[in-house]
């Protein structure tokens, strides 16, 4: 069984999930759209939306860049694919699940971290500038 691995999506994202698209020009639905996962979805809006290096999308979905770069690529191969050959898409979840994430940012250094106590200084910085932090982090297996 695959390790699962931890991935953070943004909460916006998690609104695609589940959605067809559908071609205009079919009357009927394609019995065999492309499936585009979560993740893939994530790492093409990252990239080409909202324009930021694979280096900083990969740090935000908590993976290598190289990894990124496989997720980004099948991905846009997919797209690539439903848009010649005229299919309908589907981005999907896939294997995931979700879960709230509870812990502490530094506003100096961005540096996120989790401990049971209220935090007076960042761990890495020592900047007196902490903020209680939650997101939603995503588990894909």
């Amino acid at each position: 069984m695959p390790k699962k691995l931890l991935r953070i999506i943004d909460p916006a994202s998690f609104l695609k999930s589940k959605i067809s698209y559908r071609n205009n020009q079919r009357k009927i639905a394609d019995p065999s759209p492309i499936i585009i996962n979560l993740e893939e979805y994530e790492a093409l809006r990252l990239y080409y939306y909202t324009k930021l290096p694979q280096s900083e999308c990969a740090a935000k979905i908590s993976v290598s860049q190289p990894t990124f770069s496989r997720i980004l690529r099948a991905g846009l191969e997919k797209l690539t694919q439903a848009l010649v050959e005229d299919k309908d898409f589907e981005i999907i979840g896939g294997h995931v699940s979700y879960e709230d994430w509870f812990g502490w940012a530094c506003w100096e250094c961005d540096n996120e971290w989790q401990t049971e106590s209220i935090p007076k200084f960042c761990p890495k910085c020592q900047s007196s500038k902490v903020y209680k932090l939650k997101k939603m982090v995503t588990h894909f297996s």
